[in-house]
């Protein structure tokens, strides 16, 4: 895939008839099939990435073929920046037994911090009405999610966030909850959250991942989880009466087929936990970005991550969202419009990606670091840096490391 342009936004994705339509078979229950064989619930309409380079990557599926834009336009200019923190959270309890619970007390202190400061909650509904339709937002908006359509979220949240008049999107997968497995929502209870104003959205139909194995067709592969997003999206419609609009990608994981496989089955945003504020025009759609609640958070960072900025890059190479051939590549970016009073600049994505290193370039100033042994899979990439206040900037994004042998 060409070098790209950090993502503006991406447009609905271009379904283009390779012969007929083909019926499809074996997608599951009878009315996946039919809503996949129709194109029900999908962008039917060709788009184009207006002054994009380059041709498109495109992956059969059914005898279609799902087109994802190969380049990427700039961001809008940063001065109309919007910022919208979304905070991702997954288990609370009284019992923290792992890294990402907490308790009630602390997602309550959380709360009033929110409260405190001024911030309104939205959810991922509205931010689709604000981007698509130009739908106001109200003054310091926050998104508050919650994963996997736990019963805990029920039981030791869902009061919490009535209490102070808070919603938050509820990131469910049905096909734990209609088969009654412990520990999950109810039907019931998903119905019940609708009720109180919060958001019921898609975390696929069982949690699969969206990116590509080496071993998999990408016939079999795409057919297999555009069927799970339907059957997500018919669940959550006939409990709460409302089309999802949103996806929240299982494990963070994604790339342009899975961004083109979310626009198949009819969503309008996909959410990642790639670290970062996340900007409320949603020129991003498909890669929203959310900071992860751990055990770990305290008052002060969880009002530092609230306060960060959103750090002015370009020219990302290997661009957002695609695939890397091979598990040594060099990721650069162009740090030309950063700020000099933000400092200590530098990528991150565990060990395999090495120390930063800054180049002249042609009158621009890149930062570049060598990933080497890295695992093959999805990995997340972060820019960080930190301002004289102590302010946290970020930019963040998601590549896979590996090709494909179909």
């Amino acid at each position: 895939m060409p070098s790209s342009r950090f993502i503006r936004r991406i447009p609905a994705i271009a379904l283009v008839l390779a012969l007929a339509c083909l019926p499809l078979a074996g997608c599951g229950r009878k009315a996946a099939s039919a809503q996949l064989a129709s194109g029900a619930g999908a962008s039917s309409a060709t788009s184009s990435a207006g002054g994009a380079k380059g041709g498109a990557k495109a992956s059969v599926y059914g005898g279609q073929v799902v087109v994802a834009p190969a380049t990427m336009l700039e961001p809008p200019d940063y001065a109309g920046f919007e910022p919208l923190p979304c905070f991702t959270y997954h288990t609370v309890s009284p019992k923290v037994k792992n890294g990402i619970a907490i308790t009630p007390a602390t997602f309550e202190s959380q709360l009033k911090t929110l409260a405190d400061l001024g911030y309104h909650t939205i959810t991922a509904r509205q931010l689709w009405q604000h981007q698509a339709q130009g739908t106001p937002l109200p003054s310091n908006p926050v998104m508050i999610t919650f994963d996997d359509g736990w019963r805990n979220q029920f039981t030791y949240a869902a009061p919490l966030l009535k209490k102070y008049g808070m919603v938050a999107t509820f990131f469910i997968n049905p096909q734990p909850i209609s088969s009654k497995y412990g520990g999950y929502l109810t039907s019931d209870m998903v119905l019940a959250l609708a009720k109180d104003g919060n958001d019921i959205e898609s975390h696929t139909w069982r949690h699969l991942k969206l990116t590509r194995d080496r071993t998999d067709s990408a016939d079999a592969f795409q057919r297999k989880n555009i069927s799970q997003l339907v059957l997500a999206n018919d669940w959550i419609r006939k409990v709460v009466g409302q089309q999802p609009v949103a996806l929240c990608y299982p494990y963070g994981y994604y790339d342009l087929e899975a961004i083109g496989m979310a626009q198949r089955a009819g969503y309008k945003l996909g959410f990642t936990t790639d670290e970062g504020i996340a900007d409320a025009r949603a020129w991003d759609a498909f890669q929203i970005k959310r900071f992860t609640i751990t055990s770990a958070e305290t008052a002060l960072s969880f009002k530092r991550r609230l306060l960060s900025g959103a750090l002015q890059v370009r020219d990302i190479t290997p661009a957002p969202a695609s695939r890397v051939v091979g598990i040594t590549t060099t990721v650069t970016v162009d740090i030309t419009a950063v700020p000099a009073g933000i400092t200590g600049l530098r990528l991150t994505s565990g060990p395999s990606l090495h120390t930063t290193q800054f180049v002249e370039r042609n009158g621009h100033r890149y930062a570049e670091a060598l990933f080497s042994n890295a695992k093959v899979g999805f990995r997340e990439i972060s820019m960080l840096g930190t301002d004289a206040d102590g302010r946290k900037y970020y930019a963040s994004w998601g590549i896979v490391l590996g090709d494909l042998a179909h």
